[in-house]
């Protein structure tokens, strides 16, 4: 939004609000508009209000271009810029979500996919955050494919994000800290966290693992408050609450952690990569964008806890590999990932779209 104004879009800016990301967005001159998202998988009473007010607002405002994010907005987004008359539509598909996490076809997952063919149907562009979920797309026909392209991720600003900005220090065995950065949900991998910290602390008592994050009650998965409070009770993880620069907590961390089941692009993976940061994931969608294996980190299979203990072991165990992955993940982010290649590739759809 701020580089589209800097080039001389009238910009405007909309999303549920409440979390804080609105004031940033007034603050850069961006009028903001609340919309009323419900953040249950299905509402059908919620998602038709949801539609109306896309609709009176577009038609309010009547903008030239709208770009949608997240699969609310996208599916509902989409179908109430094409009644108003939208003249360019585009979206972004930012991950698949709850709804595709299982292994087989559910009914909410068959709804959803219905609902993303009828509204990308009359969509113009639409990016991707990684080639599973184009290709997921493509293949189920959900979408066109002279009409998507891909995207690192949001991207990230590589000069807010330094290693210059945490301490590179090699630290001894005993005093290795492990950082995982997520919303506190259970598909996050949060309980593999808690559960790998309690394996590997039986070896190196001394090491400590934080988590950053908050927990969000809208969300099915969101790991129980009880839950929480016993294994910092127990002294297997440090919960260290929000924020709203992570970079301190970057910069005090020897490895970043992130066990997720499945992403977009993680953002988390970007700025600790950025930040020059080694990294344990797993070999999921989205994470895999980030991370080569033995190269910049280490990938683990999803929900496998023990096998995250045992990359974590070998990290605490190899302080020159841990140096080298860091330098290499900050390499690949400035190739890759620079948001300034995310910019670029926006800017060309708007600027082609708006011709």
């Amino acid at each position: 939004m701020r580089a589209a104004k800097q080039q001389g879009y009238t910009v405007l800016g909309g999303g549920s609000g409440g979390d804080g990301y609105e004031h940033k967005i007034e603050d850069i001159g961006i009028p903001f508009h609340r919309l009323p998202v419900s953040f249950k998988p299905i509402n059908p009473l919620a998602d038709l209000y949801l539609l109306w007010s896309l609709y009176h607002w577009y038609r309010r405002e009547r903008p030239e271009i709208v770009h949608h994010f997240t699969i609310k907005p996208v599916i509902y987004g989409t179908i109430a810029a094409r009644i108003a008359g939208v003249p360019k539509i585009a979206n972004t598909i930012t991950g698949l979500g709850y709804a595709f996490m299982g292994e087989r076809l559910t009914w909410l997952q068959w709804i959803v996919e219905r609902l993303y063919k009828i509204s990308l149907a009359g969509a113009h562009f639409t990016f991707f955050q990684n080639e599973d979920d184009l290709n997921y797309f493509l293949q189920r026909r959900l979408v066109l494919p002279d009409q998507t392209d891909l995207l690192p991720g949001s991207g990230v600003d590589t000069d807010y994000y330094s290693p210059e900005q945490g301490n590179n220090d090699k630290r001894t065995m005993r005093s290795v800290t492990f950082l995982m950065m997520a919303r506190l949900l259970r598909d996050k991998g949060v309980y593999e966290f808690s559960e790998a910290a309690r394996l590997v602390k039986a070896k190196y008592p001394g090491t400590a693992f934080h988590i950053l994050g908050s927990r969000d009650e809208r969300n099915p998965t969101v790991v129980p408050q009880k839950d929480l409070d016993r294994w910092q009770s127990e002294g297997v993880v440090t919960l260290l609450g929000e924020t709203e620069d992570v970079r301190p907590y970057l910069g005090r961390a020897d490895i970043f952690v992130l066990p997720s089941y499945r992403e977009g692009t993680p953002r988390s993976l970007l700025e600790a990569a950025a930040m020059g940061r080694p990294i344990i994931t797993t070999d999921a969608v989205g994470c895999r964008e980030v991370v080569d294996h033995e190269e910049t980190g280490l990938f683990v299979p999803i929900k496998d806890a023990e096998a995250l203990a045992q990359a974590m072991i070998r990290m605490i165990e190899n302080p020159e590999m841990r140096e080298r992955m860091g330098k290499a993940g900050r390499k690949k982010i400035e190739r890759e990932f620079d948001e300034r290649i995310v910019i670029d590739k926006i800017m060309k759809v708007y600027d082609a779209r708006a011709g």
